[in-house]
């Protein structure tokens, strides 16, 4: 057998007796190396093609252990066989365990040397036999597979030109086409680009420049024309694996995604209407609140060279349009602002509904253009066909910093908004710092107002009330003083609107009606006899289911008549919540309390309201009368209100009467009683039972005075 026909044998062993008694046992079969070290072992292997390693464990410096490791850890080594020789039965199961093949044991045995390192070998032999039949096999299965595989598999070359010249592809590439193979070698051999959508060329090419220039993969979706002119979407992944005189050979599969693909654009349409939906309001299709905050960021941000104006508006009173008109119309109402502000803002600046009547807009810090807004929006009211005057209120705040956050500029817009409420003279504001001080204002009353009625600060002051006829005490109104330590007496003015908005006046005014009981309970231990007083209940309070029961155990605790503490509502809580207040006055009213109608006159739907709310007393709130050109027209109004009240045997009480001439017009047009500075202006309770002892005031019939 000719050396250069042997395989390779690498002896390794520190023992130069050892590799010459290996040596002579193999020479006949193997060229033989030898190493003295492991170290010596491993530069040999990396030289030299070696078949096998007989391989010493003990050996001093890198022993047969390391070099097992180090062999297995090598890819180009790791599938070379290895024989340990060792004379330690204790090494042997090792050496198996860490990668050996086989082992021999010292002192060397020529025959079983030579038998064990044959087995080793013919089995090396055998799996290396069985491997390149097993790849033969797969290569066949790989090319069976690739013709019949669902994605189509092709290899082409992308030239100087831009060109994708067609070489190898299978059966499936051509069918995803709708085409024959012939038809794709003869029309399309030259440019498979062609067969690409034209819309989606030019990203393609890009694509598969930019792999050829990175060696990344390139990975991409496009559409496909079949020859009928309909579309497909594919999904193509190509890798460069060589080229040719420079130029890029591609190997790439394309699968049909037409379905997934339609699929992923109806769920992103989906989602799209889904965000719509999320950012617009479902009745107008308005921006809703978060949006409107958000764009309006981003319209500031990109149109930072122009000042700016936040705008909030709503409807006064919007609740009782829907009352009187239905919902349908109250939703035409806000279609028709809607419209309006489409027309006139849209490219103009950001608009949205923030929730419910209550509107906002981002426009020019421009006079002109703001006011053409707020026309714009009114003129649209008149296509509802309502009969009366929709009123419509505006804060505007100019924006400054417009690195404040949006919703801070509302509420700074809202808080102008806040000061022209009700004020049928003025109509909008301009955020001023006068305002934000009112803010802090309120915040200092929200800290201190629970204190305040812990320590009784909270004073219940009477205003009689006296019958015009003849200028007897006929009941009088609590009205709540604050006398803070500090501050002194503070006006009612300063302190109840912001108790109103807080919520805190249900408490409030819990206490205020304790009180009067206790001054009630009090006047008839001095034997005085205090005349009806009338107390407020506030709109929140009929959300309270409980509201009927805490006044009947009220007023049993203080073992009084109920028709001793007279009842005053006001229009806004109908307004707010028409079904429970009803029900709420029916059980009062059946307990025996006296139910007032406050400020009857000053809302559109007063006569509405008198209608449907069974009151036993109305109060006219003579701030209605003016001292300009309409004067006439109002005692006019007046004139009508009085008699038609009394014709429903409903007692009236003109409140805020301040002059002689007022109370001669009152007298004149049929009122029962007054109240007012020309009278009596509030006072303490130590004074109000004063005036009451002196005017020697008896009861009457409560039931005939204030019921109906």
């Amino acid at each position: 057998m000719m050396l250069e026909t042997l395989r390779t044998m690498l002896i390794v062993d520190d023992s130069k007796i050892d590799r010459t008694l290996l040596a002579n046992i193999f020479k006949d079969q193997y060229a033989i190396k030898q190493a003295c070290d492991g170290r010596e072992a491993l530069d040999v292997l990396h030289q030299t093609k070696v078949d096998i390693v007989v391989l010493d464990i003990s050996m001093t410096g890198m022993d047969g252990f390391a070099v097992i490791e180090a062999m297995r850890a090598d890819p180009a080594l790791s599938d070379i066989p290895i024989v340990v020789a060792t004379s330690e039965p204790a090494h042997e199961e090792a050496a198996l365990t860490d990668g050996a093949d086989d082992f021999i044991a010292k002192p060397f045995n020529p025959v079983v040397v030579k038998k064990r390192v044959e087995n080793i070998i013919v089995k090396h032999m055998l799996e290396r036999e069985r491997l390149q039949m097993a790849l033969q096999e797969t290569e066949l299965e790989l090319r069976s597979l690739a013709d019949s595989v669902p994605g189509g598999i092709c290899v082409f070359r992308l030239t100087g030109d831009g060109r994708l010249v067609l070489g190898y592809f299978n059966d499936s590439f051509y069918q995803l086409f709708g085409r024959t193979r012939a038809e794709t070698a003869a029309e399309f051999g030259d440019d498979i680009l062609q067969l690409v959508y034209k819309e989606d060329r030019k990203q393609v090419l890009a694509a598969l420049r930019t792999s050829a220039a990175t060696g990344e993969r390139f990975d991409t979706a496009f559409r496909v024309a079949l020859p009928d002119g309909s579309l497909r979407w594919v999904s193509a992944s190509a890798v460069e694996y060589k080229r040719v005189e420079d130029e890029p050979i591609f190997r790439s599969v394309i699968i049909d995604i037409t379905e997934s693909k339609e699929n992923e654009l109806l769920a992103q349409q989906r989602a799209k209407e889904l965000q719509h939906a999320a950012e617009h309001d479902h009745l107008t299709g308005l921006y809703n609140r978060t949006a409107f905050y958000r764009k309006t960021k981003e319209y500031l941000e990109q149109h930072s060279d122009i000042d700016h104006v936040i705008v909030l508006f709503d409807i006064e009173r919007f609740k009782i349009i829907n009352e009187l008109y239905g919902g349908d119309k109250g939703d035409e109402v806000l279609l028709a602002i809607a419209d309006a502000l489409s027309k006139h803002v849209d490219g103009v600046g950001v608009y949205g509904r923030m929730e419910n009547d209550h509107f906002a807009l981002c426009v020019p810090a421009d006079e002109r253009v703001v006011y053409s807004c707020m026309s714009s929006i009114e003129n649209s009211l008149a296509v509802t066909g309502i009969d009366r005057q929709i009123m419509l209120y505006y804060g505007v705040y100019q924006v400054v910093d417009r690195s404040m956050p949006v919703d801070i500029m509302c509420d700074r817009a809202n808080l102008a908004l806040r000061s022209v409420k009700g004020d049928y003279n003025k109509r909008y504001a301009l955020y001023d710092a006068s305002m934000h001080q009112s803010v802090l204002n309120e915040h200092e009353l929200r800290s201190e107002g629970d204190q305040a009625l812990k320590n009784r600060q909270f004073e219940a002051f009477l205003q009689p009330i006296f019958n015009l006829s003849d200028g007897s005490l006929a009941s009088a109104e609590a009205l709540v003083r604050w006398r803070h330590p500090e501050k002194g007496l503070v006006p009612p003015d300063q302190f109840i609107p912001f108790f109103e908005n807080s919520g805190f006046i249900v408490r409030l005014d819990s206490y205020i009606r304790e009180s009067v009981c206790e001054l009630i309970t009090n006047m008839g231990k001095q034997g005085i006899e205090c005349p009806p007083v009338s107390v407020n209940v506030s709109r929140l309070e009929f959300y309270d289911p409980k509201l009927c029961q805490n006044l009947r155990d009220l007023v049993n605790y203080y073992d009084l008549e109920p028709a001793r503490m007279r009842l005053e509502i006001t229009e806004s809580a109908y307004a707010d919540n028409a079904a429970q207040l009803l029900e709420a006055m029916d059980e009062l009213q059946g307990m025996g309390f006296v139910m007032l109608m406050d400020d009857f006159g000053a809302g559109f739907s007063s006569l509405s309201m008198l209608r449907d709310v069974p009151v036993d007393m109305i109060k006219l709130d003579m701030r209605f009368l003016s001292h300009g050109a309409t004067l006439d027209r109002e005692r006019g109004i007046l004139s009508a209100i009085v008699p038609m009240a009394k014709s429903l045997s409903l007692p009236v009480i003109a409140e805020g009467v301040e002059t002689a001439e007022q109370a001669e017009f009152l007298k004149s047009i049929g009122c029962d009683y007054v109240q007012g500075y020309h009278y009596a202006r509030p006072m303490p309770q130590d004074e109000f039972v004063e005036v009451v002892a002196r005017s020697g005031y008896t009861a009457r019939s409560l039931v005939s005075e204030g019921g109906r």
